[in-house]
């Protein structure tokens, strides 16, 4: 098998770094094409330890990993508890480089990373589209502005990944890049190979009421949706739904930008979604967590449970015809997600299994990322995936 997955739970890192390279050593042999550490609980103070050991003892070809508050591996997500996940792969068997991982410190800005990712996109060698998985830290690293800056230097480069939830402070996290490990910054890992790349992006929304052009806006606040204040039309809106609605809007209320306006109608997976994060009844203006451009097109959107589940098995019945075949998967959700959203544990990491089959393996994100319409965005309350096909396996019938 192509990709393959070690979890432990065992509460002395030498032992959890011991079961975990030996899944992957009894699977894979040493020196796979990639490797991807997650570290919860208290083996995020022995990240260093863990990841030297997996160097030492498995030698990939490009390694990373980081901290989180919880971890998935197979069909289960380890909420908030002590936990080590590796995974790891083969992306085929073509001459060079499959893979490079990549150290990011963002200082002054994104735009000082560029030569040593142009270095890495360069020497990886790859027969279709070249992917990123990008680790970051929340509070050192500028993933937004970073997105923004390679959407428009790299727009043939599609980025999956998440910010690290392992620490609650500055400094807290750790970021692994090959046998290096960092309290900052963030770590690229540019994918080639034969290997074929999915992303896939659940954001667990669907929208209510009609959409909207934004006409008047200044920042994120939004003073005039369709020549009328977004209060009044979000007054007109609610009247108009039905109990059940009503109470999501009073949980939590989103809104979606539409990411193609070339489109004549708007469904799930089209839009962008942001929070609302207030609204002036006085003025009928709203605040949301993005960016307003005057002239984009905007809905209304609900989130709960049934959504988020309906989404995330929509975008994986849709996906390519490629990525049916799929042997390895990693997954970033929000740690807003798990048994915080869904009644029952282990929700993302078991659908996404059960409708794959592959060995899967990830982390509870601070914020995810993953594309939506031609380029990625930093998300919240979604489940981001990349699924993984050995294209040389599926072309000899394997």
């Amino acid at each position: 098998m192509p990709f393959t997955v070690g979890l432990s739970q065992h509460a002395d890192p030498g032992m959890a770094t011991g079961e975990i390279v030996g899944r992957v050593l009894e699977s894979l042999g040493a020196q796979p094409d990639v490797a991807l550490l997650f570290t919860s609980g208290d083996h995020l103070a022995h990240t260093d330890e863990i990841a030297a050991a997996v160097v030492d003892l498995l030698n990939p070809g490009a390694f990373i990993g980081t901290t989180a508050s919880s971890v998935a591996a197979g069909e289960r997500e380890i909420e908030e508890e002590t936990a080590a996940v590796l995974w790891a792969g083969s992306l085929g068997s073509i001459e060079g480089p499959r893979a490079r991982a990549v150290r990011l410190d963002g200082v002054p800005g994104p735009a000082a990373d560029d030569n040593a990712l142009a270095a890495a996109f360069e020497e990886v060698q790859a027969t279709g589209e070249l992917s990123m998985i990008l680790l970051a830290d929340p509070y050192s690293y500028p993933a937004d502005a970073a997105l923004a800056h390679w959407a428009e230097r790299w727009p043939q480069v599609s980025v999956l990944g998440g910010l690290s939830s392992g620490a609650p402070m500055p400094g807290g996290n750790r970021i692994v890049v090959d046998g290096g490990v960092h309290r900052s910054g963030a770590a690229a890992l540019v994918l080639g190979g034969s290997a074929s790349v999915t992303h896939l992006v659940s954001q667990g929304c669907r929208p209510i009421g009609q959409p909207y052009i934004i006409t008047e806006a200044e920042g994120n606040v939004v003073r005039s949706l369709g020549g009328m204040p977004p209060f009044e039309r979000l007054e007109q809106m609610f009247s108009q739904l039905d109990p059940e609605d009503q109470q999501l809007v009073q949980r939590g209320l989103h809104v979606g930008r539409v990411t193609d306006e070339r489109k004549i109608a708007f469904e799930r997976g089209d839009f962008l979604i942001r929070g609302v994060l207030g609204a002036d009844r006085e003025s009928g203006a709203i605040a949301i967590g993005d960016e307003a451009p005057v002239g984009a097109t905007v809905q209304f959107h609900v989130r709960d449970a049934l959504t988020a589940h309906e989404d995330l098995a929509a975008a994986l019945r849709n996906r390519s015809p490629e990525a049916m075949s799929a042997s390895g998967a990693l997954l970033f959700t929000c740690n807003g997600r798990g048994t915080h959203l869904f009644e029952t544990p282990h929700h993302d990491a078991q659908t996404i299994v059960e409708r794959t089959s592959t060995e899967l393996a990830g982390m509870f994100c601070a914020g995810e990322i993953g594309p939506v319409g031609n380029r990625s965005y930093l998300h919240g309350f979604t489940a981001s995936m990349a699924l993984f096909t050995d294209n040389e396996a599926s072309d000899n019938g394997v």
